[in-house]
């Protein structure tokens, strides 16, 4: 089996998540999960109705049961590095978290001071602490409230440089019991994004958009639209259902999931035509995916893992080649399928083959160059290829 010792000298992940349930603004409503069953057995206009009002019902299809309820902290992530150096060879080195804020609509809890206590959260981690990973930059929320909430202001008060990209969270799906991210349509022709975008743009920070795969589309002409920009497609543009029934009724039949594979891969080969659009592979064992529901593991293992997710990661390879795509674990929320050990080890059995420079590129030169991760951030960074 393929391992990174010799080819990195670490493992930059380009895609973490650190909350505490507890606190604001990570406090989610506790019905959600408990009201599924119970919203999938309405007829289709009464659970469109009734999904409005639990708003993070569909919460239950990211991550695994009651993931999100606990606490998750660069200790807790480290603890899930065990068993990674035996598959990989080498260490992560740096991460780069992301917001984690999952409500989807705006409360009393939205306002600059709650931006401000996220990031804030996120940068108080003891980064490079007793062995544990450094900070390589953050990404910052860029939706219809935190544009009109001071995004701008997070930004001018850097003073570190440490946020290095925005993120978007543009995805809605017709499935009512598949999250939403967004309550807005067209979450780039907002007054607010288009009014910030170009700013953000001449800043040279990364525009990371979260969306499902009927929507890269529309990412297609936003692309178009802004050349100078680096956009990053998240979770390999979300495929939601492709490998199994989730939501109401998404991917529940074989039909309906060749129906999603074959207009992901058509939208995919578009996006790979703009030379200044990446794709973050990550997110390969979320449960919105489709592998199932069960209260313990639903996929099996490393090898079944790359078996599943093979077809799609070498598609998206071999468009975008290897400058052009990034590592990312989405720990925690993927660990209820699988350790971070076994996702960096499914990825290196689907691509083992195709050779050190990818490889590399993957897992460390790409988000180092992208995300301008400092060389203090990373060992012998010197070395490596800019």
């Amino acid at each position: 089996m393929a391992t990174l010792v010799g080819t990195v000298p670490s493992i930059i992940d380009a895609r973490v998540h650190f909350f505490d349930p507890r606190t604001p603004p990570w406090s989610l409503q506790r019905i959600g999960r408990a009201s599924v069953p119970v919203l999938r057995a309405l007829p289709r206009p009464l659970l469109w109705i009734a999904s409005q009002f639990t708003q993070e019902h569909s919460l239950s299809g990211i991550a695994g049961p009651g993931l999100l309820a606990r606490r998750y902290q660069l200790a807790d992530y480290t603890k899930d590095l065990a068993g990674l150096q035996s598959v990989a060879g080498v260490p992560v080195s740096a991460v780069i978290p992301v917001d984690s804020q999952w409500r989807r609509r705006q409360s009393a809890e939205d306002s600059p001071e709650a931006f401000q206590r996220d990031l804030d959260h996120l940068l108080a981690q003891p980064y490079g602490v007793d062995g544990m990973p450094r900070l390589g930059g953050v990404i910052v929320p860029l939706d219809e409230r935190a544009v009109g909430l001071g995004v701008r202001r997070l930004l001018d008060e850097d003073d570190d440089d440490l946020i290095r990209g925005v993120r978007l969270r543009w995805a809605r799906h017709p499935d009512p019991l598949v999250h939403d991210w967004t309550s807005t349509p067209d979450a780039f022709a907002t007054a607010h994004v288009e009014r910030v975008l170009p700013d953000l743009i001449r800043r040279g920070l990364v525009i990371e958009t979260l969306c499902y795969s009927h929507q890269l589309g529309e990412l297609v002409e936003v692309a178009d639209r802004y050349p100078e920009a680096t956009f990053v497609v998240e979770h390999l543009g979300l495929p939601a259902g492709v490998f199994g029934p989730v939501g109401n009724s998404t991917g529940a039949t074989a039909a309906a999931r060749a129906d999603i594979l074959n207009l992901w891969r058509e939208r995919m080969a578009m996006l790979a035509a703009r030379p200044n659009v990446l794709v973050k592979i990550s997110a390969i064992a979320s449960p919105i995916l489709g592998y199932g529901n069960e209260k313990s593991g639903n996929i099996g293992g490393q090898h079944i893992l790359a078996d599943m997710i093979g077809p799609l990661v070498l598609h998206v390879v071999d468009r975008f080649g290897p400058r052009r795509v990034i590592f990312g674990s989405n720990a925690p929320l993927d660990g209820h399928n699988a350790s971070i050990g076994v996702t960096v080890g499914a990825l290196l059995d689907v691509l083992g083959d195709r050779g050190e420079y990818l490889l590399a590129h993957l897992f460390y030169e790409n988000a180092r160059r992208v995300y301008r991760v400092d060389d203090a951030a990373t060992p012998d960074a010197g070395s490596a290829e800019t």
